[in-house]
C-alpha cells in the first residue's frame, strides 16, 4: 500500500514542479514586481511540497491505528497543514517585498494541481519507463 503511496507522491512531485515552472514563466512575463513574485512562489511551491510530505507521512501513521484514532489523527493532521498555509500566506503579506502573496497562493495551489495532473504523469512515466 505504501509503496504505492510512494509513488503516487513522486508523479505529485512531478506534477508540482511542472506547474510551478509554468507558473514561474507566466509570472516573470506579467509581473512588475518579478523577484518579489519568484521568490513567493518558490515560498509556496516550497510549502506545498511539505505539505505533501506531511501527508503521505501521517496517513502511513494513521494506517496502522484503529479507526477512531485514525480518524482523530488526520482530523488534527489536516488542521495542522491549514495553520501551515494560512502561516506561510500571511507571511508572504507582511513581507510582501520580498515574498508577493499572489505567487504564494499560486505556489501553495500547486499542491492541487499536481493531485489533477498526478494520472497524467503516472501515465507518462508508465510509458518512459517500458520505452
Amino acid at each position: 500500500m505504501m509503496d504505492k503511496a510512494k509513488q503516487i507522491l513522486k508523479e505529485m512531485f512531478v506534477g508540482l514542479a511542472a506547474w510551478l515552472t509554468a507558473a514561474m514563466v507566466i509570472l516573470i512575463i506579467i509581473s512588475n514586481h518579478k523577484l518579489a513574485v519568484a521568490a513567493g512562489l518558490l515560498l509556496g511551491g516550497a510549502t506545498a511540497a511539505g505539505l505533501m510530505i506531511h501527508m503521505y507521512h501521517h496517513l502511513d501513521i494513521a494506517l496502522d491505528m484503529d479507526e477512531k484514532h485514525a480518524q482523530s489523527h488526520i482530523r488534527y493532521a489536516a488542521f495542522r497543514r491549514l495553520f501551515s498555509m494560512a502561516l506561510v500566506i500571511a507571511v508572504s503579506m507582511i513581507f510582501y517585498k520580498y515574498f508577493h502573496p499572489i505567487g504564494t497562493i499560486i505556489g501553495i495551489f500547486g499542491m492541487k494541481i499536481s493531485a489533477y495532473m498526478q494520472p497524467i504523469v503516472h501515465k507518462a512515466m508508465r510509458r518512459i519507463n517500458q520505452s
